[in-house]
């Protein structure tokens, strides 16, 4: 059988030359809206930024290490995370902001803290995420606060009064200190006019920039956390009149329904009237009913999933993301883990080419979870440990943004592990995967005449009648990555095509790489 065999293959076209087909396809995935947005496109919401599909390739950082009465001390405490994300390929960063930083005193505002993280994005060329820690869930005591340091969400004086801002009262009748009740409206008013103030600053400051993007609205929610099945729901003399006068006979789903329309839904809207940015919230809500927040809160673009797992295959990791697939939901992942493991490089390219995810992020940039000691930053600066593993899979998608927005979540994008499928089908052509440990792929065939392979560590074949004679004279195999619809060609790029009158064959190696194949 005659072979020929294509070694680094480079374009003589000028950079950035548009060809037929497959550009002429993501012209449509362009916007006139140039703010952080979605739309609708072929029949899949997708998150714009600056007229182009952007994916959010983040991590977040910990919200710790700013303390009361300190802030603005502390506050550049985590400074030296900017520049490695810049270095891991993050195109933005997810930073959370306390209330009670924002709202030192009652109706007075200091936005000092923002300013900071913004002008450091800028400074590294990053987007940002705000997350809006109003309310916090994650500890072992309290939502408001769980002590009175680098654990208080809440401004002091709704903390110090619990006459103006009742708190919660468990099953048991025992009231929570550290857990306001939001079935009243003294709470919700101060939370309502703060975040419309932080909404109003961000406007005033970035509304020409746009470096913040997207806004988290408060971080995971409960009635009071730490206090297991007696706080199902509030049993506060107001909730207790709500949940009689409302025919509730289910704790979580009056739980889910208050929290949604009666603070949740209110917050947003006034933060919506000074600066429309997409808002969502993430897991960890009573109930687990992204459903019921997505109807009653219709502010909320998407309900994110806190995916943490032991196990990094396929099959462990879809069932996790069905789950939030109710609705008018957007798969999205808002945590999940930072160690070693291959959870996080595998679960990206799942969510993102299978589910169009808009948003991924592990938790945390500088702390790892749920193994610890093994962060992605060390104190000095230094990338280690997962952090060239989350490298490589940010920077293929980057490349590719594009395409995979376009394909994302049909037949013409498949995503290949190691160790899970080694045969399969994209578009009716058909493909084999040889894996290296640790490789993994998406294959994409947008067009009869046009593929595309994002990865590394595998070598992929391809079906095609392209590389049959004569047809083999058009064939072309360039790496490179793709600009919005334009696709710019990479100089010397590791790798190796070698044709037959049958297939394409590409081997990649450590190095991630978009490999192009079309006919000229």
């Amino acid at each position: 059988m005659q072979l020929a065999k294509i070694v680094a293959i480079l374009s003589l076209l000028p950079a950035g030359i548009l060809h037929a087909g497959l550009e002429q396809s993501l012209q449509t995935l362009r916007s006139q809206d140039m703010r952080p947005h979605f739309e609708t496109v072929r029949g899949r919401q997708i998150l714009f930024v600056e007229g182009l599909p952007f994916f959010v390739l983040t991590a977040e950082l910990p919200w710790h290490q700013s303390h009361y009465g300190r802030y603005r001390e502390t506050m550049g405490d985590w400074d030296y995370l900017y520049p490695a994300a810049s270095k891991v390929h993050l195109n933005t960063l997810k930073v959370p902001v306390k209330w009670s930083q924002v709202e030192p005193e009652k109706g007075v505002f200091d936005f000092s803290y923002v300013d900071h993280v913004k002008a450091l994005a800028d400074a590294n060329g990053l987007k940002l995420i705000l997350g809006w820690f109003g309310h916090y869930a994650s500890g072992t005591s309290g939502t408001i606060y769980s002590n009175l340091d680098n654990y208080l969400f809440a401004p002091m004086d709704i903390v110090e009064d619990e006459k103006t801002y009742p708190r919660v009262v468990d099953a048991e009748g025992k009231s929570h200190h550290g857990c306001v009740s939001y079935d009243y409206d003294a709470v919700i008013e101060r939370e309502s006019a703060a975040f419309r103030a932080f909404m109003r600053h961000i406007r005033e400051i970035d509304s020409k920039t746009r470096t913040v993007i997207m806004i988290q609205v408060e971080n995971e929610l409960a009635v009071c956390n730490g206090a297991g099945t007696r706080m199902l729901r509030d049993h506060s003399p107001r909730s207790n009149e709500l949940f009689k006068a409302g025919g509730y006979t289910d704790d979580l789903k009056y739980t889910a329904e208050r929290l949604a329309s009666g603070w949740l839904r209110r917050v947003m809207e006034a933060g919506a009237q000074e600066y429309a940015l997409p808002f969502y919230l993430d897991a960890g809500m009573p109930g687990r009913d992204p459903a019921t927040y997505l109807k009653l809160c219709p502010r909320t673009a998407f309900v994110s999933n806190n995916l943490y797992s032991g196990s990094a295959r396929e099959a462990d990791l879809r069932v996790r993301i069905e789950r939030y697939r109710v609705d008018r939901n957007i798969v999205a992942i808002s945590e999940t883990n930072s160690d070693r493991s291959a959870v996080a490089p595998r679960l990206a390219f799942l969510a993102i080419g299978d589910y169009a995810a808009p948003l991924f992020s592990p938790w945390a940039f500088n702390i790892s979870w749920p193994i610890r000691g093994e962060p992605y930053v060390l104190k000095d600066g230094t990338l280690a440990n997962g952090a060239f593993d989350l490298m490589r899979t940010y920077t293929g998608v980057a490349r590719a943004a594009a395409p995979i927005a376009l394909c994302a979540g049909t037949d013409q994008l498949k995503v290949l592990l190691d160790g899970e499928t080694r045969e399969t089908e994209v578009a009716g052509a058909k493909v084999s995967v040889v894996y290296d440990p640790g490789g993994q792929l998406m294959v994409l065939h947008p067009e009869p005449d046009e593929f595309l392979v994002i990865g590394w560590k595998a070598s992929v074949t391809l079906e095609t009648p392209m590389a049959k004679w004569p047809a083999l004279k058009k064939l072309r195999v360039e790496a490179g990555r793709w600009e919005g619809p334009r696709w710019i060609p990479a100089p010397d790029p590791i790798y190796y095509a070698v044709q037959d009158e049958r297939a394409v064959r590409i081997r990649l190696f450590e190095e991630p790489l978009v490999i192009r194949i079309f006919a000229k």
